[in-house]
């Protein structure tokens, strides 16, 4: 008896164990999913790359063999390699429209999401390009889409112009009014219930306006928070976020109208 309540209590030892790795790797380790003005303090060799190879490797490992296009960072090479996975009909393999998306900025933004073990194994197309921060600690946004315009890396991609800012030294410009906009136009969605989860939920508003109105009140809730944090955020997610917000308010009413009638 005593045996089989030992073995018992195992089971569900492990099975509380599992469920709790499960449900981390879920929504991803915190490391992975740090903010984009983290992501340049990272200790990575930044560049570049343009996929020239994906050597399967067995067990759906993909060795994937990169031509250096523009190195930011780092030791100089001309080649370099990334393990990873096969491609699969669920990947994204998007350069967030030029990185002008709000998706991409916001809190958990990014191309290259963990496994169930809590592990990053990206996937790549050969023949495109992606900014890569090359290091043993990767996240969700260390191997993003750049696409290529006449053969170099797109010069308008927002992401690849606030990553060689950065890297330049260059002292960021705070642009004041710019931050006023973004706090005031956050508060005003607030006070107009758009940000506000709950009341959304029970109004019955669609999947996919709740989770846009999540991502901006999770960036409104940064801000509140953490306001120092406000001169960090780069000029590329301010705007984005603005057209986010006037996008989303429009969305919402427009919702509104149809349901009300």
């Amino acid at each position: 008896m005593k045996r089989s309540i030992k073995h018992h209590s195992l089971v569900f030892a492990l099975l509380a164990l599992g469920a709790g790795v499960s449900q981390a790797c879920h929504v991803g380790p915190p490391a992975q999913r740090i903010a984009v003005e983290d992501q340049i303090r990272q200790p990575a060799d930044v560049m570049v790359g343009q996929v020239i190879g994906a050597t399967p490797l067995g067990s759906d490992t993909v060795e994937y063999s990169f031509l250096v296009l523009d190195q930011m960072r780092g030791l100089p090479r001309k080649v370099f390699t990334v393990l990873g996975r096969a491609l699969s009909p669920y990947d994204q393999d998007t350069s967030y429209d030029r990185h002008q998306d709000f998706a991409f900025w916001a809190s958990g933004g990014g191309r290259s999401m963990n496994g169930m073990d809590c592990a990053i194994h990206p996937s790549f197309v050969v023949g495109n390009s992606y900014l890569v921060f090359l290091s043993d600690a990767p996240t969700w946004r260390s191997f993003e889409k750049i696409d290529l315009v006449d053969g170099h890396p797109d010069p308008d991609d927002k992401w690849l112009a606030y990553v060689k800012t950065a890297l330049s030294g260059t002292p960021a410009r705070q642009d004041y009014e710019r931050i006023g906009r973004l706090i005031y136009g956050l508060q005003r969605m607030q006070a107009q219930g758009d940000l506000d989860r709950q009341a959304l939920a029970a109004q019955h508003a669609p999947d996919q306006l709740l989770m846009r109105a999540g991502r901006l009140a999770d960036e409104y809730e940064r801000i509140v928070k953490e306001p120092r944090d406000v001169q960090r955020i780069p000029d590329q997610k301010i705007d984005a976020t603005l057209r986010e917000a006037a996008s989303l308010h429009a969305a919402l009413e427009t919702w509104r109208n149809g349901a009300a009638r």
